[in-house]
Formats: structure tokens, C-alpha cells, sequence
């Protein structure tokens, strides 16, 4: 029979939560001092630790790090009041398996306990090394920068709590939120990705959440959102400072309550997915400036894991170079081109402020070209004309202390003026909430023309 030790100081919410669990198979051991907790954590070897953060003799921290020394692969939730929410994420980033926060549902918090238990006995067992764990991320590199990331990677797989990775654009988000799926206990699962600047916000409650048939003009069927298409897996939201506040709303239901609604719907369903978001916004500044709830950012920022720039990955550049080049070459049907010596030098010494995404383009492009043959410096493009280039950047520039050469005024000017134009997209799309159709008018251009910019700046 599987073994609980419960710490909660509080007598009614104790054994409330102790009779719960006793009538779904579980075996109770309960306290409401740390001290208590730790002679149970001692004697009763449990299979699950569940304790409250503010005990009479302490905090439920301290309660976390001695179960953890005595079985590092113990699962641990935590439970927090609303004002002690920073502290469970601490908790969190400090290897509990998740937070819940009072009041709850009994029943739904058994649950969770369950999950827990059943995604730790579907985990891998066994660390991989370094390299091999790059590569079966997806992820090519060996600088301490992009380990670190990985590191950070895997070691939130083996929770179930909320996961927030920043970067810039084009360093590869996604491959680290389809990285931390694979790693855990979900991986079975289905791993769904929306892009929430991507989805016209007419439709996003809707695509989030799915609709009952009738609940608006076109409704013929029911149709299941993206929420409960994820069930039993991964949703990952990618650019995930772009959601309107009505859904920024719902979205923290999911999280806290883990109940969402249809449109149209009278139901409450439950949803039982881990969700990973993304963004390359400066989140926190939003929150100050009230474009962001900051009770959602909390709820997101539980596990925060940053994937660095390229520029901060020298010792990746040659390699990701030499891959994706092999990869391109592959689907081409092309031989395995060799680089040249003078074309390393030269990848190495540009900034890529399109990072990853932006070589990668580079590289393709430099296949074709080369048609089967070595790849050389003529076939990469010139700095200043090469499209994805990130904020404040025109191309694969040269680094600080390097200058282009061979650029025409023509070329400078034609980047200039799609950086500038970007920024101008970008400004109009925050001003109008991420309507684009508002945003468009506002331009003064046509809705199919912002799709074909924004579609273009992506890519």
C-alpha cells in the first residue's frame, strides 16, 4: 500500500485531507510541526511527501530538503496560501513536484498526488551523459551555456510544474519545451504547440478551449479546444506575452484550478495537462506596465529556464554550422558538403542576431548554392541582407570590432527599412491588444499584407 506523510498544522484541514486519502488506497501519516514531519520522514520511508509551507516551528521548506536527502526521487507537493505563492515556487525550483494553493478541492489535490506518483514511475531511470543528452533533445552543443539550459531542462521534467523559457528569437524554445516533454513522466502523452500571436483573437477562446456545438455563428459540431486536446500530455504556449487579458484569465483558472469551460458550455471540465510557455518579452516589465497579470506570471515563472543567445555559444557555432548543413544537405538529396576552413572563420566572426533559426537559413541557402560542393565564403550571404535577423539587428552582422565589406547602399538601406518596419508591426500589434486586423487599418495596409510581413519575420 502506498505511504503519505502529511504535515498541516491546522486540525480540520488535516483530516480532511488524511480521510480523502485513506478512502483512495493511500496509508497516513500525518503531523503539524516540522519537527513531526521530519521523525515521519525518518521512520515511515513514504512513498509521497505532502506539506503545508507555514508551520508553527518553521517553514515547509526545510521539511522538503530533508526528504529530499533521504530520497532524492521523492515526490513533494506543496501547500501554499495565495500570499505565500513566491515561496511555493521557490519550493518548486528547489525539487518539489508542484504547488497548490488554499483553499482547495480535496479530491482534485488526491489527484494531483496520484499523477504525481504515476508520471514519477513513468520517468526515466537512468541520467544520460552530456553529449547524448544534447543530442536527444535536438539540440546540438557543447558550451557550458547550452548544458547549463539542458541541465535545467531535465531537471523540471521530472515534475509536473509550469515551466516559462525565455530567449530571443530563433535560439530554439520549442526544442527545449519538446525536450523537457520527452524527458518526462508525459511523454506518452501528445505534445501540442500554439503560437498565441499566430491565432486571430476572435477565435483564441474557442481554439483554447474548445466549443459546444451552436455556441456561435458557424458552430455546427462540438469542437475540442487545445486544452483538452492535450489531455494526459504537454501544451506549449509559444510567445506567450501576446494572450489578451480575457484569456490571460482563463488560462490561470487552467493552472490554479485546473478546470476550463467550453464556449457555450455549462460543464466544468478537468484538465490534466502540464503546460510550458514561451516568450522572448521581457514579462516582468509587462507586468509593471499592467500589459500582464502579474498572478499569471507567477503561475508561469514556477520553473524559469533561459536558452541563450548564439552570440553567448562560441563553442556551438562551428558545430550547429556543420549539422545543419548535413541536415539540409540530406533532405536535398545532396552529398555531406564539406565547409571550408575560410567559411568556419566567417561564421564564427558574425553575431547571428537571428540566432539559430537565422544560420540555419544561412546554411540552407549556402547548400543550394553550392550544389553538391564545398561550401565557401560566396556562398553565404552577405551581412545586411540576410532576413530573421532579432531586434536591434539587420543580419548576420560581423562581431563588435569587425566591419562588412562589399555591402551597397542599396542593401543597407533595404535591412534599414525592414527593421524599421518590423518595429513599426510590432508597436501596432501591442497598441491594438494583438488584433491584427485593428492593427492592420492602423498601418494602413491589408490584412493579407500584415499575415505575409509577420509570416515573413518569422520565418
Amino acid at each position: 500500500m502506498k505511504r503519505i506523510v502529511l504535515v498541516e498544522d491546522r486540525k480540520t484541514t488535516r483530516e480532511m485531507v488524511e480521510e480523502t486519502l485513506r478512502r483512495r488506497g493511500w496509508t497516513v501519516a500525518s503531523g503539524g510541526t516540522v519537527d513531526e514531519g521530519k521523525r515521519l520522514l525518518d521512520d515511515e520511508r513514504p512513498d509521497f511527501l505532502l506539506t503545508d509551507l507555514q508551520l508553527p516551528d518553521g517553514s515547509g521548506l526545510s521539511l522538503l530538503e530533508h526528504g529530499l536527502l533521504r530520497d532524492p526521487e521523492l515526490p513533494v507537493l506543496v501547500m501554499s496560501a495565495f500570499g505565500t505563492i513566491e515561496i511555493a515556487v521557490e519550493a518548486v525550483k528547489s525539487g518539489a513536484y508542484d504547488f497548490v494553493t488554499k483553499p482547495f478541492d480535496t479530491n482534485r489535490l488526491v489527484g494531483m498526488i496520484d499523477q504525481a506518483v504515476e508520471r514519477r514511475s513513468r520517468a526515466p531511470e537512468t541520467e544520460p551523459e552530456p553529449d547524448e543528452e544534447a543530442g536527444a533533445s535536438g539540440i546540438v552543443g557543447r558550451s557550458p551555456a547550452i548544458r547549463a539550459t539542458l541541465a535545467d531542462a531535465r531537471k523540471v521534467a521530472r515534475s509536473d510544474a509550469t515551466v516559462l523559457i525565455t530567449g530571443e528569437s530563433g535560439t530554439g524554445k520549442e526544442l527545449v519545451a519538446r525536450a523537457i516533454h520527452g524527458w518526462s513522466g508525459r511523454a506518452e502523452g501528445p505534445l501540442l504547440a500554439v503560437n498565441c500571436a499566430a491565432i486571430p483573437r476572435e477565435l483564441m477562446e474557442a481554439e483554447f478551449f474548445g466549443a459546444e456545438r451552436g455556441a456561435f455563428t458557424g458552430a455546427t459540431a462540438r469542437k475540442l479546444g487545445r486544452v483538452e486536446l492535450a489531455s494526459g500530455g504537454t501544451l506549449f504556449l509559444d510567445e506567450i506575452g501576446e494572450l489578451p487579458p480575457e484569456l490571460q484569465a482563463k488560462l490561470l483558472r487552467v493552472l490554479q484550478e485546473r478546470t476550463f469551460m467550453r464556449v457555450g458550455g455549462t460543464k466544468e471540465l478537468q484538465a490534466d495537462l502540464r503546460i510550458v510557455a514561451a516568450t522572448n518579452q521581457d514579462l516582468e516589465s509587462a507586468v509593471a506596465e499592467g500589459g500582464f497579470r502579474e498572478d499569471l506570471f507567477y503561475r508561469l515563472n514556477v520553473f524559469p529556464i533561459h536558452v541563450p543567445a548564439l552570440r553567448d555559444r562560441d563553442d556551438d557555432v562551428e558545430l550547429l554550422a556543420r549539422r545543419l548543413a548535413s541536415q539540409a544537405a540530406e533532405r536535398d538529396g545532396l552529398p555531406v558538403p564539406v565547409l571550408t576552413g575560410e567559411v568556419i572563420a566567417e561564421i564564427a566572426c558574425r553575431s547571428w542576431p537571428g540566432n539559430v533559426r537565422e544560420l540555419q537559413n544561412a546554411m540552407e541557402r549556402a547548400v543550394i548554392l553550392a550544389a553538391g560542393g564545398p561550401i565557401g565564403v560566396k556562398h553565404i550571404a552577405t551581412p545586411g541582407t540576410r532576413a530573421g535577423a532579432g531586434p536591434g539587428g539587420t543580419g548576420a552582422g560581423p562581431r563588435s570590432g569587425r566591419h562588412p565589406s562589399g555591402v551597397t547602399l542599396k542593401e543597407v538601406s533595404r535591412a534599414a527599412q525592414r527593421e524599421a518596419e518590423e518595429k513599426a508591426i510590432r508597436r501596432a500589434l501591442k497598441e491594438s491588444g494583438g488584433n491584427k486586423k485593428e492593427a492592420a487599418k492602423q498601418l494602413g495596409v491589408s490584412y493579407k499584407t500584415l499575415w505575409a510581413k509577420l509570416k515573413e519575420y518569422d520565418e
